[in-house]
Order: structure tokens, then C-alpha cells, then sequence
């Protein structure tokens, strides 16, 4: 069977059914503004915090060095004073201990000297992970910065779209039987997905259950809306 020509209030409704399955999508899709626009910010929060991070452990090490340089400093502060001491003493066994006690410190000195190039060199390959930090925080906010503007222009542009589809669902109500327009929004409370669907190989293209023969008939004439029995879609 040929379809017939399609009832105006049918046709209307299909072009409702269109309107409101696009703003259904832009309310999703605005809906996910909010978070992708969180988690820009998040990222770029996070990256700068590695950074911080980063510095503070930088400071940390140039303070360990440093306190290693006053210490190197303060021990040959105590070699100097051991030996005027050997220069004043006149007593053989303390000119000896006084030797012991300038050799003893001598390899504390090289122990500590020993401990600064390997911080020296702690520090060098620090450099690189702070450079590689700085770097990656600048990104972040950069991307932050440019998602957000973007993120920005998209939200308007979709309650713009979303503002116009609401005027054309009042458009396309005003033409519709008032009944059918009551029927159709029950219908979108109740069932998930479309309110109208098409017939598919002699079943309802919503529930799939198969028509009967009447059904299928009205649904293809066109001239009345046609009602799935199992659904109670509009077919």
C-alpha cells in the first residue's frame, strides 16, 4: 500500500518531534560545558601546583648546599684555630693531638665536599625537571584560557540556538490540534526516546512489538494519527 498524503497535524508534529530532539541535544551538550570548563581549570590548578612544588624543592636543595658550604667554611675555621694553637703550644704531646684533630677535620671536609657535588649534580638534573615543569604549567594555562573562551562562545551559541528552537516549538504548537499537542507531550513525559515513530516491517518502530493489520493500515494512510496498542506511541 502506498502511504497516502500526510495530515497536516501529523506532519506538524513530526516537525515538533524535530525541534524537540534538538534541544534535547544542546541541553545535553550545555550541560557539559560546566564540567569540561571545571576541568580545564583543574588541570591548569594542578600543573601549577607541580610547579610550586618544584620551586620549593628547588629552594630546598640550594639550602642544603648552602648549609654544607657554612659547615665546610666553619671547619676550616677549626683547622685554623687547631693550628695557631700548634704554633703556641710548646708541649709535643698536645702539638701531636692538635695534628690528629686538623687531619680528622680535613677528611670531615672531604666527606662534606663529597656530599656537594652530589647535590651539585642533584641539582643540575633538578634544572631540567623544573624547566619541563614551567613549561607544562604554561600550557596548562594557556589551554585553560583558550578552552574556556571557546567553551564560552559555545555556551551562548547554544542558548541562542536553544532560545530560536523554542520560539519555532511555539511556531509549530500554534498549528497543531490542541488534543494532539496534549497527547504528544504525555507521551514524551512517559516514554524515553521518540513519541512518533515509523512502522518497521509491520512493528512499532518503538517497542518493536508487531502491528495489527488495522494499525498498520491507519499509520500508512496518513490521514489520522495511528496509535501503537502495546506503547501507545504514535505511529
Amino acid at each position: 500500500m502506498m502511504p497516502g498524503p500526510m495530515n497536516e497535524d501529523i506532519r506538524q508534529l513530526l516537525v515538533l518531534q524535530d525541534r524537540d530532539a534538538r534541544t534535547n541535544r544542546l541541553e545535553a551538550e550545555l550541560e557539559s560545558v560546566d564540567p569540561e570548563r571545571e576541568k580545564a581549570r583543574r588541570d591548569s590548578i594542578q600543573a601549577q601546583q607541580m610547579l610550586d612544588q618544584a620551586k620549593q624543592d628547588q629552594r630546598q636543595l640550594e639550602v642544603r648546599r648552602k648549609d654544607l658550604e657554612n659547615e665546610v667554611e666553619s671547619k676550616k675555621e677549626q683547622i685554623l684555630k687547631f693550628s695557631q694553637q700548634q704554633l703556641e703550644t710548646k708541649k709535643n704531646v698536645e702539638y701531636q693531638a692538635l695534628g690528629r684533630e686538623i687531619d680528622h677535620v680535613r677528611q670531615v671536609i672531604l666527606e662534606i665536599e663529597e656530599q656537594e657535588l652530589e647535590l651539585m649534580e642533584e641539582q643540575d638534573a633538578f634544572k631540567s625537571m623544573l624547566t619541563e615543569a614551567m613549561q607544562v604549567a604554561e600550557e596548562a594555562k594557556s589551554g585553560e584560557t583558550k578552552k574556556i573562551s571557546n567553551l564560552d562562545d559555545r555556551e551562548k551559541n547554544i542558548e541562542s540556538e536553544l532560545d530560536a528552537l523554542d520560539e519555532e516549538r511555539d511556531e509549530v504548537i500554534s498549528k497543531i490540534n490542541k488534543k494532539m499537542v496534549a497527547h504528544y507531550e504525555r507521551l514524551l513525559d512517559t516514554k524515553e526516546g521518540k513519541a512518533i515513530v515509523g512502522v518497521d516491517h509491520g512493528s512499532c518502530g518503538g517497542c518493536h512489538m508487531k502491528l495489527q493489520t488495522q494499525e498498520i493500515v491507519n499509520a500508512k494512510s496518513g490521514r489520522e494519527m495511528a496509535t501503537c496498542t502495546n506503547c501507545g506511541r504514535l505511529i
